[in-house]
């Protein structure tokens, strides 16, 4: 009974508007020691994972790399002409990967023009070049970083409330995950509270009675948060049901993800 009053308190303080094809993983936010970030005109700047916020800046980042979705135009960069922005990730094993911005040059009249290629990135590790679509990293790479806030965000008794119900339902949450992923994996995904989302939220019979219908969105991972695919799941919050007082209405899987080449053979048979 204890855990429905929480469960209650927590979801009556939600005032907040609940709204809410990936690549394979081509670098891990774990395996990063720094990134530094120059630009041409002016401005460095260099984010350890040793600090918390600057790490955090790190795992985004790769984030958009292994999130984003593969160019087929040409990889090769003009030597001659200088990027007007370079990042280099440097990893705990040595290796440095790095991206810039990509161009796309035409030659007229025996000369040679290139321009920026608006939300293109070339990501070079291990004498590879791979060209990236990412408007977000694009955009970070111009001007974004230097925005990059240096001082811990702002908790909220909203954000507060939120993550005490996710760890409330957490268990909840994850045994549907795990039923559902038997299935067609042999590893059972995670799911972080961090990575779910309240879609929507009903009481049902009218101001301040205790019975709730709760709808969540979440991405479960495996590994190095590689995510296996997003799923939707109702739950119903009542003192009538026993045990518990929270019961699994539907489970709804909307998405699935490609893992990557040596994540392949986890998988059981494909999932719908």
């Amino acid at each position: 009974m204890k855990k429905l009053i929480i469960l209650i308190l927590v979801i009556t303080w939600i005032f907040l508007p609940v709204q809410m094809a990936n690549a394979n993983v081509l670098l891990k936010s774990e395996d990063v020691a720094s990134m530094e970030i120059n630009r041409t005109s002016g401005g460095t700047r260099t984010f350890s994972e040793s600090d918390g916020i600057e790490e955090f800046v790190i795992r985004k980042v790769i984030e958009w790399i292994n999130t984003a979705s593969s160019v087929k135009e040409a990889t090769e960069l003009d030597i001659k002409k200088t990027p007007i922005a370079v990042l280099k990730i440097k990893m705990k094993n040595g290796d440095v990967a790095i991206v810039e911005p990509a161009y796309d040059c035409h030659v007229q009249n025996q000369t040679k023009f290139c321009t920026l290629s608006d939300g293109d990135v070339i990501l070079t590790r291990n004498n590879d070049k791979i060209r990236l679509k990412s408007v977000e990293l694009f955009d970070w790479l111009l001007t974004g970083w230097k925005h990059e806030s240096t001082t811990p965000p702002q908790d909220t008794k909203e954000m507060m409330i939120n993550d005490i119900l996710m760890l409330l339902l957490g268990p909840e949450i994850d045994k549907a995950v795990c039923d559902y992923y038997s299935e067609y994996l042999t590893k059972t995904p995670l799911v972080y509270p961090y990575q779910v989302e309240i879609v929507n939220v009903d009481r049902i019979g009218g101001f301040r009675t205790f019975h709730f219908i709760i709808t969540l969105e979440t991405t479960p991972v495996v590994g190095p948060h590689i995510s296996v695919g997003k799923d939707r799941l109702t739950f119903e919050i009542s003192p009538t049901i026993i045990p518990g007082q929270i019961k699994l209405k539907k489970f709804e899987h909307l998405e699935t993800h490609e893992l990557p080449p040596n994540w392949q053979d986890i998988i059981k048979k494909r999932a719908p």
